[in-house]
């Protein structure tokens, strides 16, 4: 700046003094040579490639990159306190410890319960091997009462068998009583017939010689006698056995109704036997035995809590970083309402930004940013990874993201602010100029270009612009010498006295 304004001075000085030999000049008699044109002091440079980045800077704060508040699960006083703030703590150290004796007292009397369920549960599942063991014996019980009952099922087949054949019998036997009843009553119609004609047939038949004749005649009706009286004493014989049969139909179906009696009893003693004896026993043992261990792993589970609370009567870190709050003293009294400690992790830190929508779809996690803490100097460009990228806009309309940083030496504190530089867009091989060098009006953009001492304007396409440089796309090249300083009083064609290239004086 100061450069330029010296410039500025130097050339307003250089115009005046030539105006002023000029009139001096032409005001001297006798005509003196008019001193050489003096052109307007000016600064080039030629162009060269090289990169440039349009960057767009985010300002955001240090956070830890996890931050755990510790509370005590019990309600209960403080036995011992270990840590301060500012204190490194490693994942697991004991922060503080609370009386626990009552716990403990619970925790050996679940112990001495256990002790005493196991037991319950071994009783248990010893009747009930005594139940199982029992099962030959029972079998063979069964056994008995199985072939009672195939006894049985044999007497009523046989009672049964013998009242069809009484059946069989006395429908046989009352078949031939009715055929001897019928011959008989055809004897005794013949016997009646031969008693009411035996005179008259006798002289009929015989006038001659009646003795003879009767003589025969008394041989049939003998013969009609003893046929009446054999077929009644058939008859009575028949009818006595089958009043024999009935009777022994009778003892039949009283036989036949014992011997299913005895088969329902049978089968009502083998079923009740089955229900009542070896499997109501070992289910019952089953039981037990299920009863007992209910109660063990009922009191296992009071057990293992009154265990846990005993273990939260030892606080310990869950992760490993930095005490950023302590907030208990010995004696105190804590519950879960208190936060006695934080714990911060600072090995690594990150920050939060939120990004404008022209740049979201340019960040993706694992990207790599540069990161300057005011604190650590502005000069000093931390490197840092994008992690997050939130996919949505929050209520600024801008997006969220975080960036992590190294903190290995632990320079960085949460809480500090610092810059985080995004590359919107780049050029790797570009035409790059201070940005004062591209001059505009109405009609767009242009430089000055040295072109045998004098002023040449060249309207130009500009591209990205960082900082102080911007990107010229078009109409220059390497060859050209650009005018830097001074060009702010130039105009096309007029003539220049470059006083420096490239930063180097020319005299």
């Amino acid at each position: 700046m100061k450069t330029r304004v010296m410039l500025k001075i130097i050339s307003l000085m250089m115009a005046i003094a030539l105006l002023a030999g000029c009139v001096a000049a032409g005001a001297t008699p006798g005509g003196a040579e008019e001193p050489a044109p003096v052109g307007v002091a000016v600064e080039t440079a030629f162009l060269e490639r090289a990169a440039i980045r349009n960057e767009l800077t985010y300002i955001g704060q240090v956070q830890p990159l996890k931050t755990v508040n510790i509370a005590s699960m019990l309600a209960a006083e403080v036995t011992s306190v270990n840590f301060h703030i500012g204190d490194r703590v490693e994942e697991g150290d004991v922060l503080f410890t609370v009386d626990a004796q009552d716990i403990r007292n619970q925790v050996s009397q679940l112990q001495a319960t256990m002790r005493s369920m196991n037991i319950g549960v071994e009783s248990a599942q010893y009747n009930l091997q005594l139940a199982i063991d029992g099962a030959a014996h029972h079998r063979m019980q069964e056994i008995q009462l199985e072939q009672g009952v195939n006894q049985a099922v044999a007497g009523l087949r046989i009672a049964d068998e013998n009242r069809m054949n009484n059946s069989r019998q006395q429908r046989d036997l009352r078949d031939q009583l009715e055929d001897a009843e019928i011959e008989l009553s055809v004897v005794n119609q013949q016997i009646r017939a031969f008693g009411e004609n035996f005179d008259r047939d006798m002289y009929i038949f015989n006038p001659a010689n009646p003795v003879v004749f009767q003589t025969l005649l008394g041989t049939q009706f003998g013969a009609l006698l003893t046929r009446q009286a054999a077929l009644e004493g058939t008859i009575r014989q028949m009818e006595a056995q089958l009043d024999g049969l009935r009777m022994a139909n009778r003892q039949a179906q009283i036989s036949q109704n014992q011997a299913g009696r005895g088969l329902w009893l049978a089968e009502d003693s083998l079923h009740t036997y089955r229900e009542q004896s070896m499997e109501v026993a070992q289910r019952q043992a089953e039981f037990g035995v299920r009863s007992a261990q209910a109660q063990l792993e009922t009191t296992q589970v009071n057990l293992s809590i009154a265990q846990n609370n005993l273990n939260r009567a030892v606080i310990t870190s869950p992760i490993s970083g930095v005490v950023s709050a302590r907030n208990v003293e010995v004696g105190q009294f804590v519950s879960q309402a208190m936060m006695p400690f934080a714990i911060v992790q600072i090995d690594t830190v990150v920050v939060h930004v939120s990004i404008s929508e022209s740049l979201i779809n340019l960040v993706y996690p694992g990207q790599e940013v540069g990161v300057v803490i005011q604190a650590l100097g502005r000069e000093e460009t931390l490197t840092g990874t994008v992690s997050i990228v939130s996919p949505i806009a929050n209520h600024a309309s801008t997006f969220p993201v975080r960036i992590e940083l190294d903190n290995a030496d632990g320079r960085i504190r949460p809480g500090m602010f610092s810059q985080v530089t995004f590359v919107e867009a780049q050029s790797e091989d570009a035409f790059v100029a201070p940005r004062s060098a591209v001059l505009s009006d109405e009609t767009g953009q242009f430089v000055y270009v040295v072109v045998d001492g004098y002023a040449q304007r060249r309207a130009v396409q500009t591209g990205l612009v960082s900082g102080g440089a911007i990107e010229i796309i078009s109409g220059v090249t390497e060859r050209d010498q650009l005018v830097v300083v001074g060009q702010e009083y130039l105009h096309d064609g007029i003539l220049i006295n470059v006083v420096a290239v490239d930063g180097q004086r020319t005299s």
